[in-house]
């Protein structure tokens, strides 16, 4: 009879120590996180009304703990500019893994693929020979609107539309190419939501972004973003965000993926009807900051 008492009381300080407690703690960092988004809550809304005037859309959300996300108008469609090239990195790396090209296959760029806006290819002595691989990690770490335009080129925009439906892209299409102000003039506007972007961040956070090898290269081109006076621009040199970066006129946007040191979050501003880009850009840097500071 002691013997069992004995082990009895041995399995439940065995349980005590190895689940109860570690449960505890846990429920009670998340009610204190929950306090601390609550109070997030205020502050941003603040700053929306004072900054930007309400026109802008936004979602931060905890990547460990999925109840805790704070949105506004998560759905609601926004002019993409450059924010649209995530989406159609997810189509390029969907269009590899359907054998309709390689990572290794050698595109070359010449004089006539040539665009305007952001970029380092019209800066190259061309004609350039790069593989699509390089192509995709310009189009998204430099952002250049002339490797863009060269990926829906190969791709096709009604392929790319068609995927972004298959990957669970409800509010993002492509209608017109990057820097073309003609079609932009007659109405013609590629557009995305707060939602759809952090989708595909959660996607790449997860390695299930098409498979793990297309998440990985995902994550790294992001990782070599040069854009960043927005989300990194008032947080620690040390902390990584894997972000992309949008700005067009009366639009500015960032969303990334914010590597803390008390967690991983991800921060999805999109803002339109700009009058001032710099006042949008520190709206969406002091919001990024106010996120910061519960993960550090």
């Amino acid at each position: 009879m002691r013997r069992k008492i004995v082990i009895i009381l041995g399995v439940f300080f065995i349980l005590f120590f190895t689940v109860i407690i570690p449960a505890y703690s846990t429920l009670s960092t998340l009610q204190k996180k929950n306090k601390m988004y609550l109070n997030l809550k205020k502050l941003v809304r603040r700053e929306l009304r004072t900054s930007v005037g309400g026109n802008a859309a936004f979602i931060i959300q905890d990547l460990a703990s999925p109840s805790l996300k704070l949105s506004c108008r998560e759905h609601e469609r926004f002019p993409a500019a450059s924010l649209i090239k995530l989406p159609i990195l997810a189509t390029a790396f969907r269009a590899v893994a359907e054998k309709r090209i390689s990572l290794e296959e050698v595109v070359t760029v010449s004089r006539k693929d040539i665009t305007g806006g952001s970029g380092i290819l019209k800066g190259k002595i061309l004609p350039v020979k790069l593989t699509f691989q390089d192509l995709l990690r310009i189009m998204i770490a430099n952002s250049d609107n002339t490797a863009t335009n060269k990926v829906i080129n190969i791709l096709g925009i009604d392929y790319i539309n068609k995927t972004f439906r298959k990957l669970g892209l409800r509010d993002s299409s492509l209608r017109r190419k990057m820097m073309d102000f003609s079609g932009r003039r007659r109405g013609v506007e590629n557009y995305t939501s707060a939602s759809d972007i952090v989708f595909l961040l959660k996607q790449i956070y997860k390695n299930e972004l098409v498979d793990a090898g297309a998440s990985g290269l995902a994550l790294s081109f992001l990782k070599q973003q040069k854009v960043n006076d927005r989300i990194p621009l008032y947080l620690p040199d040390e902390v990584d965000v894997a972000h992309k970066t949008g700005l067009e006129r009366g639009v500015v946007h960032d969303a990334g993926i914010v590597y803390a040191p008390k967690g991983d979050y991800i921060v999805c501003v999109l803002t339109k009807k700009v009058k001032n880009y710099k006042t949008a850009k520190k709206f969406i840097a002091k919001l990024s900051l106010l996120t910061y500071n519960l993960y550090q």
